[in-house]
């Protein structure tokens, strides 16, 4: 059984729009995609006033720990356009993005990348837009 998580009106709002404009261009990665569409029509959707504070929401900064090498890393969950590898801006359409959506601190999360499977926990939220009062960023 998966587990149930939750994401915001207005992330989805704005999740659902991004999947109605990649799916019409070329360039996007269809199963990336494919895994957006189910993991955002399975999650519990609430205002964003009601968001916890330990959910990665979009724009949501955010530490996490590889299982097998211990390092840690600070990350922000951003849309494809403010996506930057330098600056640690995951993209939410990257599979480590979509992945991370919607989970809270002390879950682990895993994902394919090219190197293979990974796995890493969520030890700590630095910033979530909703928890500062900022409901539509």
């Amino acid at each position: 059984m998966e587990k149930e998580l939750l994401i915001t009106e207005f992330d989805l709002d704005r999740l659902e729009s991004l999947l109605d404009m990649c799916w019409h261009r070329s360039g996007f990665d269809e199963k990336n995609l494919e895994l957006l569409q189910k993991k955002i029509s399975n999650c519990i959707v609430v205002p964003p006033e009601f968001i916890p504070n330990n959910i990665i929401t979009m724009n949501s900064t955010f530490t996490v720990e590889n299982e097998v090498t211990n390092e840690k890393k600070t990350y922000t969950l951003v849309f494809p356009e403010d996506a930057d590898i330098k600056g640690n801006k995951i993209s939410i359409l990257a599979p480590i993005g979509v992945a991370i959506l919607g989970h809270k601190v002390g879950e682990f999360i895993e994902w394919v990348a090219p190197s293979g499977l990974k796995k890493m926990k969520f030890i700590q939220i630095h910033y979530q837009p909703e928890t500062c009062g900022q409901f539509n960023l």
